[in-house]
């Protein structure tokens, strides 16, 4: 029987994030097991899961009857582990398990908080997500943030008291498999050949859903203000493809390439100049730090979880959040400036390997467990 259960809902998160968590734990001899839902359209994915896992769905229900059908099935699966602990992931999948967790009596429950999304909304949908963040922390005997500012919020705000809550190492869920992503990181010339950016002096890159709140919208509005289309440049987008892009504003914004979900993103960074997420809300956003793996200088709004990841003028830039002038022209800056984007890159990778290796991310974790 697993000791450690870790409990997420999308299989991208499981694999990207998760897997390597459980697969360290169990090579360092806690026995641990994914439990994730099994969503058939992606098959690909969940083929790539090599770790010990159950599926099982965990997403939050609205519908009541949907809600109990799942706490059952879920109660029903912790009696037979029988785990020592239970460790939830993400805002929405968590009150599922914990709550399952808590009647079950299952000793330890981490929740892992992977960003605060009511600080993305305004109204009654903030006051709701607000309080699922309430719950899952009273349901939970630990508490885990994946960024120093987003615990610092979480702790302003009055979600947390001053002595819970912890971060691992510096942040991020499982860190960066720095070995690996050089491995697979290709040269600059072929991979921008590949697509079709050769010829633009400089690339911008976004990586994400064709989402208001994580800045798409805004900065396909700072990429036009910029006018660095007329100079031949380019914003690719990884996460949307051509058609999406063009129906967020309505209109074909020139210069930029929508390139759909990509299954390996090392290209994608190879071929860029500068990586950026101009977001509303962030836990600790992965693309910035595989941005700065690939040694890309960064471009976020100063927000808890961005602020972790970039520090201002140290290795990207920071801008007011919701600012389409003060993000075009952030844009602009590192267009204009190669030394600037090398040194700025430079630092970033250095600050990547010195804060979030995978190592360094998971070391912390697994002596938390052994704490507990």
């Amino acid at each position: 029987m697993a000791k450690v259960i870790h409990s997420i809902h999308f299989p991208i998160s499981a694999r990207s994030f998760i897997q390597p968590v459980v697969e360290y734990l169990n090579k360092a001899g806690i026995d641990s097991e994914l439990w994730v839902e099994y969503q058939s359209k992606h098959q690909a994915v969940i083929d790539q899961l090599q770790v010990p896992k159950q599926f099982i769905d965990s997403n939050l229900a609205l519908n009541p009857i949907a809600f109990l059908k799942k706490l059952s099935r879920y109660r029903q699966c912790l009696k037979s582990a029988k785990p020592k602990i239970l460790h939830t992931h993400q805002s929405r999948a968590s009150l599922i398990p914990l709550l399952a967790a808590y009647l079950e009596r299952v000793p330890i429950r981490i929740y892992q908080n992977h960003g605060l999304p009511y600080l993305g909304y305004r109204g009654i949908l903030r006051y709701a997500l607000r309080s699922l963040e309430v719950i899952n922390i009273r349901l939970a005997t630990h508490v885990l943030l994946v960024s120093h500012s987003n615990l610092k919020e979480a702790r302003r705000d009055g979600l947390l008291a001053d002595d819970r809550g912890a971060v691992m190492a510096e942040g991020s869920i499982a860190g960066i498999d720095l070995a690996e992503f050089d491995a697979k990181l290709p040269n600059s010339s072929q991979a921008k050949q590949k697509f079709g950016v050769e010829h633009a002096p400089f690339v911008l890159a976004y990586v994400g859903r064709p989402v208001r709140r994580k800045g798409f919208h805004l900065l396909l509005q700072a990429w036009e203000r910029s006018g660095l289309s007329k100079q031949n440049n380019a914003l690719l987008i990884a996460g949307c493809t051509a058609a999406e892009c063009e129906a967020a504003l309505g209109r074909t914004i020139a210069g930029v390439k929508g390139l759909g979900y990509l299954t390996d993103l090392h290209e994608f960074y190879a071929a860029c100049d500068a990586v950026t997420l101009p977001s509303e809300h962030e836990g600790f956003p992965y693309s910035l730090l595989e941005g700065a793996a690939a040694a890309k200088p960064l471009i976020g709004t100063d927000i808890p979880g961005i602020r972790c990841a970039i520090q201002a003028g140290q290795t990207g830039l920071l801008v007011p959040v919701q600012d389409e002038v003060a993000l075009a022209e952030a844009i602009q800056k590192l267009a204009a400036d190669l030394e600037l984007r090398s040194r700025l890159g430079q630092n970033a990778r250095k600050r990547v390997e010195q804060k979030f290796s995978r190592e360094k991310v998971l070391e912390s974790l697994l002596e938390f467990y052994r704490q507990l």
